[in-house]
């Protein structure tokens, strides 16, 4: 059902100065203003009054993210000690700031080998856009967004991570794996 603005509609001269919000929008912020600065100072309530507004004093406090939030691409690490990434390249044609780089292995041929293998996969968070193509991408799960976003850093040659940077336990990925099998798995299983 498509909906329709009438836009025939004539405002008053009150109206269409906005003086009303402009108002209104003032004393929203006014209040949050002074119940914060008041809220703060023991000695106008005789004691140490809770937080009315949430803030959190990042980094001596830190916060619990949701299992959908997407911090830095991580390679899961099997319990064989392994990563579960076989080299084929999918995230790497589907990134779109093109900061993924594969170097695949060549088995050799044995029979209980492992198919293929990165040499090297780096991954440059200084371009990274964060956008999770790589995680859909995977057809092995093995790279998965963790909830780290703390990779802030002065150097940009510092931000570029390596294979042994990025691995991280499927034990700490657990919530995330289990949340991209739910939504993913619409389509990809």
């Amino acid at each position: 059902m498509a909906y329709y603005v009438d836009r025939n509609i004539k405002m008053t001269w009150w109206e269409r100065l906005y003086i009303p919000e402009i108002i209104r929008g003032m004393i929203i912020t006014s209040r949050h203003f002074f119940k914060n600065l008041f809220g703060f100072i023991p000695f106008f309530l005789g004691k140490k009054k809770e937080r009315e507004i949430f803030t959190i004093y990042y980094p001596e406090e830190t916060r619990e993210y949701p299992v959908a939030y997407r911090g830095r691409p991580v390679l899961a690490l099997n319990e064989e000690g392994r990563p579960n990434c076989v080299a084929c390249g999918l995230c790497e044609i589907a990134c779109p700031a093109y900061c993924i780089d594969i170097d695949p292995g060549a088995n050799s041929g044995k029979q209980n080998e492992v198919e293929r293998f990165p040499v090297e996969f780096t991954i440059d968070y200084a371009v990274c856009i964060f956008c999770g193509f790589c995680e859909e991408a995977c057809p092995e799960e093995a790279i998965f967004m963790s909830n780290d976003c703390d990779i802030s850093m002065l150097d940009r040659k510092k931000m570029k991570y390596n294979m042994e940077q990025l691995l991280m336990p499927v034990s700490e990925l657990k919530d995330r794996i289990d949340f991209c099998r739910k939504m993913y798995g619409k389509w990809n299983y």
